[in-house]
């Protein structure tokens, strides 16, 4: 699991300028962590041990 969350926050840290999100891990999806803006929107990214890679859901989308 470790090694997944470094993949997820590597993505995250080429992805996005962090200082401008909260990071919220979670434990229910492999290395998952929920990234909230200043909005209040938010989006679940996770490792997809399936598809070998990282991959996001809008809050949204599922």
């Amino acid at each position: 699991m470790k090694e997944m969350r470094e993949r997820v926050m590597e993505f995250l840290r080429e992805q996005l300028e962090l200082d401008k999100f909260i990071l919220e891990k979670c434990d229910l999806m492999p290395g998952g962590v929920f990234v909230k803006d200043r909005e209040g929107k938010s989006m679940l990214v996770f490792y997809d041990f399936m598809k070998d890679k990282v991959d996001y859901w809008f809050e949204d989308e599922k």
